[in-house]
């Protein structure tokens, strides 16, 4: 049985052996060097996608993180979200609930504009595995 047992670990082994072979080849077609790197980076289309990005980025985090520090803020230093809105519900549970709201809208955009960060991404190293940026 524990022959058994080692000639399985074995055969797991080489197995695994032979899939970090296959694994590094694949790794090595689409690695680039650190020049390549520099190229690509220095690049219009890089250039862009990173405006792209951050126009996008900054103002959705600079929005997210005011509305998130304003509620301790109204609700330590003011009584403007003490009073009533609907029935014994007040200001403060709207304000809560519309910043999970807010979270949920913002996460969901995100993820729909990163797709097209990635789409332009994949492109740039498409280009650079063609030569294109040599």
């Amino acid at each position: 049985m524990s022959q058994d047992l080692s000639s399985a670990l074995e055969k797991d082994h080489a197995l695994g052996q032979e899939h970090a072979k296959k694994n590094s080849a694949k790794r090595a077609k689409q690695d680039f060097t650190a020049e390549e790197y520099v190229i690509i980076s220095e690049s219009s289309e890089y250039k862009a996608l990173v405006k792209k990005k951050s126009g996008f980025i900054v103002p959705i985090s600079i929005l997210f993180l005011a509305l998130y520090i304003l509620l301790p803020i109204l609700t330590s230093f003011t009584s403007a979200l003490d009073g009533k809105a609907i029935g014994d519900i007040t200001w403060v549970w709207l304000y809560s609930l519309g910043l999970f709201i807010m979270t949920w809208v913002l996460c969901m955009t995100y993820v729909k504009k990163a797709n097209s960060f990635d789409e332009d991404a994949s492109k740039i190293i498409e280009k650079a595995k063609d030569g294109g940026y040599k």
